[in-house]
């Protein structure tokens, strides 16, 4: 069998978890997911020479697609057009700004044999200087954040595998308020009297920009994004917002024990896996403490309403082309 870091972190958070996400696939993304994947396929292709304007462009085109069908996973009530578009303006800038990151020509992993029988895909990107690049977005990054990353399998799993030392590149993005995106790569501020002003990101002296109004990107369709990047450089926002972390591999000791441990967990999805015909998701213990985390599980509409025996009719789930509920 094949292992990840996502396969092998639902296992562990929830064996119901793993089964469903192998048979059925969430139809709506979370914004952030969606921005995510956007932007690894965009900052990929920039390092192999695409124009970053046009790579920008293409994944500004794919998140709007997405949002609009199936659409955006988002609390009741909120604005997921206005949402979406603050998004891809943060795809607009982000994507510009990798220019400034000197990264390498980035392609993706290939499959790591851990033995006869299994094998690990690295989900970060592999990079011509020999390392692991991982790209990741959060909203705020602080010792919690690094120490949960660094513990990781999407971490450790892709170091132990394949041997290689990676380079974490995470970009903060700001908290979502009143439905917006408080973050300079889709939020600056303009003085409400002096209009001739520039927009600013960061005051001088450090203090908030108490009465100044805030000015989206989004909303300003006919905006200069090249102007709006060079003006985060020159207030220096871009670079504190982008933070580069090496991870050096850990001991021989370390490695070891862990390829066994993955090895371990390997036997029990496969296990799991190869029973779920008789022994389906919903045999399975529920894991109540890994339902509403920092992000809450997506599968919490099949697993809570008692109702549901095939999620895919919930019309929040579909059933994945090579999934065996298809084989009757």
């Amino acid at each position: 069998m094949i292992l990840d870091a996502k396969l092998l972190s639902d296992l562990q958070s929830c064996p119901r978890k793993l089964l469903l996400s192998t048979d059925y696939e969430v139809l709506r993304w979370r914004a952030k997911s969606l921005l995510d994947a956007c932007l690894r396929i965009g900052i990929q292709r920039i390092t192999n020479g695409t124009d970053p304007a046009a790579a920008a462009t293409d994944a500004r085109a794919t998140f709007l697609q997405s949002a609009a069908n199936p659409g955006l996973d988002a609390p009741a009530g909120m604005d997921t057009y206005k949402l979406a578009k603050d998004y891809c303006a943060m795809l607009e800038t982000i994507l510009r700004a990798t220019t400034k990151w000197s990264l390498p020509a980035l392609s993706d992993s290939p499959v790591v044999h851990l033995n006869s029988t299994t094998g690990w895909q690295p989900l970060a990107a592999s990079g011509v200087d020999g390392e692991l690049h991982r790209i990741i977005t959060v909203d705020r990054w602080d010792e919690a954040t690094l120490s949960r990353e660094l513990h990781s399998w999407y971490c450790v799993g892709d170091l132990c595998a394949t041997r290689r030392p990676m380079t974490i590149h995470a970009i903060e993005i700001g908290q979502t308020r009143n439905g917006r995106r408080a973050s300079a790569w889709a939020r600056g501020w303009k003085h409400p009297a002096m209009a001739n002003l520039r927009m600013r990101f960061v005051r001088e002296d450090g203090s908030q920009f108490k009465g100044w109004k805030p000015m989206y990107l989004a909303d300003y369709p006919n905006s200069n994004v090249d102007v709006w990047v060079e003006q985060m450089h020159a207030e220096g926002v871009a670079e504190a917002l982008v933070h580069h972390i090496p991870v050096a591999l850990p001991s021989y000791s370390i490695l070891s024990g862990t390829l066994s441990q993955m090895l371990l967990e390997a036997r029990r999805a496969s296990i799991l896996l190869s029973e779920r015909s008789s022994a389906p998701w919903a045999s399975q213990p529920m894991s109540r403490g890994a339902c509403d985390g920092l992000v809450p599980c997506p599968w919490q509409h099949a697993c809570h309403d008692t109702d549901v025996t095939d999620p895919a009719t919930t019309g929040l789930y579909r059933i994945k082309s090579n999934s065996i509920l298809h084989v009757a």
